[in-house]
């Protein structure tokens, strides 16, 4: 750094704020030899030209300077069910969460449920690039093919990736139907209930997101959220969903 020229205040004589400013904070290029602020990093070429590599390892950077993270979890089976306004013999009337929708993959953003453990709200100190992590288990009762439960990645609100597109969208999964009928045991013929298949009690997913998508921005200083939602079709009763956890880490983008 360059030789320091500090002009010493004068003692038993109050400083001005400016003379306080010029000698302990200013770097302005007509002051910055005679202020104590150099000594705080100042480097100049003088500096620069005797490092050689003038590679800078994590030793040199504060904590969070540059990247950060944090996560949000849980372990307790979470249970959506399907508004059925009146009962049967086979099926009790349900005051549900959801009122129903006939095409999870096109349903409208209000439509879905956000899932507490697979949801977190984070503060970015600065423009970031943010990696997201999750892993997430559900299954559902559905006895039809097309009845189908969905969860989908949202940020800041909004879905990630294409709408619309529940076969080759990353940030979408779906389970189908899970319930078959279940044979009696004196003959051919079905009983009134259905059983859920073995290979159908739960599916697993550990997915992950870079942000930004391919020719959006990194994401701007301050809050964003990031969630799992859950939605099902209006004849599913039930979505069990155990959300084990979301995870994201930022890292520090240019400010250009």
């Amino acid at each position: 750094m360059p030789k320091v020229v500090y002009t010493p205040l004068s003692p038993n004589t109050a400083p001005t704020g400016e003379e306080v400013y010029d000698n302990f904070y200013s770097l302005d290029a007509g002051v910055a030899t005679s202020s104590l602020a150099v000594v705080n990093g100042f480097l100049d070429a003088d500096n620069l030209d005797s490092i050689g590599n003038r590679e800078l390892d994590y030793n040199y950077l504060q904590k969070n300077s540059v990247s950060g993270g944090g996560m949000v979890g849980g372990t307790a089976n979470l249970d959506y069910f399907s508004t059925r306004a009146t009962a049967s013999a086979l099926a009790p009337a349900i005051d549900g969460v959801f009122s129903g929708v006939s095409d999870p993959e096109t349903a409208g953003a209000g439509n879905f449920i956000a899932i507490p453990g697979g949801s977190v709200q984070f503060y970015l100190p600065y423009k970031a690039f943010v990696l997201l992590t999750w892993q997430v288990t559900f299954t559902n009762d559905s006895t039809g093919v097309e009845k189908e439960s969905h969860i989908r990645l949202f940020l800041d609100g909004q879905r990630v990736g294409p709408n619309g597109n529940k076969d080759n969208a990353c940030n979408v999964r779906r389970v189908r139907r899970t319930m078959f009928a279940a044979s009696s045991s004196g003959g051919s013929t079905l009983r009134q209930t259905v059983r859920l298949r073995d290979r159908y009690k739960g599916r697993y997913w550990s997915g992950h997101q870079w942000i930004p998508l391919p020719g959006d921005q990194p994401l701007r200083k301050g809050f964003h959220s990031a969630s799992l939602r859950v939605i099902q079709h209006g004849d599913v009763k039930q979505t069990r969903v155990r959300a084990r956890s979301m995870k994201y880490i930022f890292f520090k983008a240019s400010d250009d």
